[in-house]
């Protein structure tokens, strides 16, 4: 049994307890679990008031509010109840039950310490996701894992092997190691799975506060010996006591290593075992409808054995590029009921959805926009769609979105040929029609800070083209004007050099007036040879039956042997 421990969550639209990326991978790996009857259990949190609902003002402020949800309607509450200290205050912690049913059944406990009689700080820690960095997160943290750990024992789970994605679950190896005696031990009960290449990206809180949170538990650890400068990193405590840790990419296994040398590639005498496992999709949730019914009809079995994506040549270029099309519609008409952006059908259009954080550079091909206008007014008309939240508190992320609102209206007043829009609530619905709507998927984190990045190939799936910096996933699954185009020079693996704004703008231009858009309005054939290409080369591979399956085989075996 693999008990699969995460902080968010996306497992349905409905329960809005996620904020992107590692929640939304987690869902698809569980839906993979349940498929290939691989026995597992998820823990997570409770989030009575979701992560954020994003509203954004006519000039582009991004207006944060809560996202509430009718959890009593989605979830069964489990007749169970434990107990927590934190601090002083002994709380009692129940949990509600969501199951995933396919070839097996996959259980996800949501903890929850909101009960009557809590105290009221204790229960304020199943509001909201990522709410806070200080002790509020590390209560978090200590329901998940503690609580998670102490949840699983109490039902009578027989767990084989712990998982631990990003570093949020990590205080369970206290508990593990105060049952079985000794680091090595736990080490074959535990896998952690590192999910970001930056380190300001890792929990690490002041020892006086953890110990002062934890004083009540008798936990026996030399605690001198995990701190750094004073404080518990959670992700080095993880790491030292799994028998494996694993990348989620391959150039991520490289990232990760100079981030923990200890765990080094190569290095005989690391901590760690380190090991990478790319991420992937679940396909039959990101494929949209229009394009399933293609696939039934031509690539029968495809649902149940991603490999024959392969098969893509298959499907009569005629008819995939209508049933683009018929998504395509779909989502302009979605855009220009939400937004006066006056798309049309017939223009080529870009879609720029993620999170909105600096690293990401979301309005990066906004930078120069009398280039870009040229460029549209000389080579073919084009259409931006842009969606994603900034965290509540990230105020340079709040301003990128207010830069893509003030160089929307500079470009409105200046020419018909470019149109810009930003989609507000960027979500698991909305996500679906834009990976299947847009004709190109464009992505330009600044290299080396994308771990693995998983939209884009939710879009090639789709048959939408990728534009994207060699990075992450994209540096193993891009092959250069066959399913996709790369932004900025092509780093060698071991290359953790960041890449330069000037550089990948002007690739972004160059690419985009010389190639991307000439392709798009003069050559159809080749457009759509670049579509199969991207459903063929991408989705054999790149999703999550052919993840699960390397997870058992490099990662789970400590504990399943």
């Amino acid at each position: 049994m693999i008990a699969y421990f995460v902080m968010e969550l996306a497992v349905e639209e409905e329960i809005p307890t996620y904020s992107g990326g590692l929640g939304v991978l987690a869902g698809d790996t569980l839906y993979s679990f349940a498929d290939m009857d691989v026995p597992a259990v998820c823990v997570t949190l409770l989030y009575r008031k979701g992560y954020t609902l994003q509203k954004i003002t006519p000039h582009g402020m991004q207006l944060d509010f809560d996202s509430p949800w009718d959890y009593k309607k989605k979830l069964k509450k489990l007749d169970l109840e434990i107990e927590l200290y934190f601090g002083d205050r002994l709380q009692r912690i129940t949990c509600w039950e969501y199951a995933i049913r396919s070839k097996s059944e996959v259980k996800v406990l949501f903890l929850d310490g909101g009960l009557e009689g809590n105290d009221p700080e204790i229960r304020k820690l199943n509001e909201k996701l990522y709410f806070d960095d200080g002790i509020y997160r590390l209560r978090q943290e200590i329901l998940l894992g503690i609580g998670g750990y102490r949840v699983l024992k109490a039902l009578g789970y027989n767990v084989h092997v712990y998982h631990i994605n990003e570093s949020h679950s990590a205080l369970l190896v206290l508990e593990l190691l105060k049952e079985l005696g000794s680091r090595e031990k736990v080490r074959e009960k535990c896998v952690f799975t590192t999910h970001t290449p930056v380190p300001a990206g890792h929990d690490k809180f002041p020892i006086d506060m953890v110990l002062g949170e934890l004083k009540n538990y008798g936990y026996e650890l030399n605690w001198e010996e995990e701190l750094e400068n004073g404080h518990l990193n959670l992700s080095h405590l993880a790491m030292r006591y799994s028998g494996k840790v694993n990348a989620v990419s391959y150039k991520h296994l490289f990232v990760s290593s100079h981030i923990f040398p200890e765990c080094s590639v190569g290095n005989p005498d690391g901590l760690c075992d380190i090991e990478y496992v790319t991420n992937g999709v679940y396909h039959k949730r990101w494929v949209h409808e229009e394009i399933k019914e293609l696939f039934n009809e031509y690539m029968i079995g495809w649902d149940e054995s991603p490999i024959l994506l392969q098969r893509a040549y298959e499907i009569p270029s005629e008819l995939l590029l209508k049933r683009h099309n018929k998504v395509k519609s779909e989502l302009i008409n979605f855009i220009n009921k939400q937004t006066d952006a006056s798309f049309a059908d017939d223009v080529l259009t870009i879609g720029i959805a993620r999170r909105v954080t600096p690293y990401k550079r979301n309005d990066l091909i906004l930078r120069d926009i009398d280039r870009l206008i040229h460029i549209a007014e000389s080579f073919g008309e084009l259409q931006l769609v842009f969606a994603g939240k900034a965290h509540p508190k990230d105020t340079a992320g709040k301003e990128m979105i207010k830069n893509i609102f003030e160089k929307m209206d500079l470009i409105k007043q200046r020419t018909k040929a470019l149109k810009i829009t930003f989609l507000e609530n960027y979500d698991i619905n909305l996500a679906k029609l834009l990976v299947a709507g847009c004709d190109v998927w464009l992505n330009n984190p600044k290299r080396p800070y994308e771990a693995c990045g998983t939209s884009g190939m939710k879009a090639a799936i789709n048959g939408v083209i990728n534009f994207s910096t060699w990075d992450g996933w994209w540096l193993e699954g891009g092959i250069e004007g066959v399913n996709g185009w790369g932004i900025g020079p092509k780093p060698t693996w071991q290359d953790l050099s960041e890449s330069k704004d000037e550089e990948d703008l002007e690739d972004i231009y160059g690419k985009l007036a010389y190639i991307i858009l000439p392709t798009y309005y003069t050559r159809k054939d080749e457009w759509v040879r670049l579509m199969k290409n991207s459903i063929a080369t991408v989705g054999p591979f790149f999703n999550t039956y052919r993840m699960v399956s390397e997870y058992i085989s490099k990662v789970y075996k400590i504990g399943l042997r």
